[in-house]
């Protein structure tokens, strides 16, 4: 599946789970802003912060900005869907605002979580293609044995799109008034996250193992100059990407209602922060900085469609 079409996916899936109709509780409080700690209407328990939201979407779009640049000046496709990704992280901020002055539109909330929760899956698969494209810049697939650099990629981004749908699904039926279907939507929900974040830990082992292989066994290749910066650049988005899915992931297993959930600081420090700093590295760390990958002809592209080389990751 291209890039492309990943982002259509997620944009249907969303508009799909949308589509829903929630009736509102005749119980809400007539002053959402007294206490909305005890608020059933609100979703979130608490009033997000202004300020800080604010502040938070203009560094995702900033950042965003930045990584759209780079795609249109130093080519790098295979990278656009942590560009997309991060355009819907700060959308998803912006909506945080504007759920402020209507904190009982469960509509409003289900956007913005959907936004949130899910855009990081884009930042995920960037990862993923990218150590497939860096293995396969180096020629080094044996460094990855029993796999290789093409499989990294789909056996990784397959997952991703498994673990979004589950989380679509479990993200649009947890907002239910009906509070059985809530919990049920909950737990599809846990066991989405969950299974992601078993899938990155996966993930970051593969990338561990290729870098102890390469320094044990192939000096030659330890040696050479141009792609170490970015395999340690990805090395620290993959700890703050894990950060987030660990506290996620505790955060569900507490319930929609936990602790975690219904204080902010932690959905900002935990959650948006450690996505920001993750995204934010690829500003300076552009994977076309370094690796140079000859551009196709259209005789070469034909023949690789052919011998069913996909040119598209």
């Amino acid at each position: 599946m291209s890039r492309s079409n990943s982002t259509v996916f997620k944009v249907m899936a969303i508009l799909t789970l949308l589509s829903a109709v929630y009736a509102k509780s005749k119980d809400c409080p007539d002053d959402p802003f007294a206490d909305p700690a005890t608020d059933i209407c609100n979703p979130l328990r608490y009033i997000p912060n202004k300020a800080i939201n604010t502040a938070a979407a203009v560094l995702y779009f900033v950042v965003a900005a930045i990584l759209t640049f780079h795609l249109f000046t130093k080519k790098a496709n295979y990278f656009m869907c942590l560009v997309i990704g991060a355009w819907f992280e700060g959308l998803g901020l912006v909506l945080r605002v504007a759920f402020r002055k209507n904190p009982h539109s469960t509509g409003l909330y289900i956007v913005c979580y959907l936004f949130v929760v899910l855009s990081p899956c884009a930042f995920l698969a960037g990862d993923y293609i990218l150590l497939g494209r860096m293995v396969e810049y180096l020629d080094k697939s044996v460094h990855m044995r029993p796999l290789k650099a093409n499989w990294v990629s789909w056996i990784f981004i397959t997952s991703d799109i498994i673990t979004f749908i589950i989380q679509a699904a479990g993200g649009g039926t947890s907002i239910s008034q009906d509070v059985k279907t809530a919990q049920a939507g909950g737990n599809i929900f846990l066991a989405g996250i969950a299974a992601q974040l078993a899938s990155f830990l996966l993930f970051c082992g593969i990338w561990i193992l290729f870098g102890f292989r390469a320094w044990k066994n192939d000096k030659e290749l330890w040696a050479r100059p141009g792609w170490k910066p970015l395999y340690w650049a990805m090395g620290f988005t993959c700890i703050c990407f894990v950060i987030r899915s660990i506290f996620r992931t505790v955060e569900l297993a507490q319930g929609y209602i936990g602790y975690l959930a219904t204080h902010e600081r932690y959905y900002l420090g935990l959650d948006t922060l450690p996505l920001l700093l993750g995204i934010a590295t690829y500003c300076y760390f552009w994977p076309a900085k370094y690796l140079h990958f000859p551009t196709p002809t259209k005789g070469q592209t034909a023949n690789d469609q052919e011998n069913g080389i996909d040119i598209t990751m």
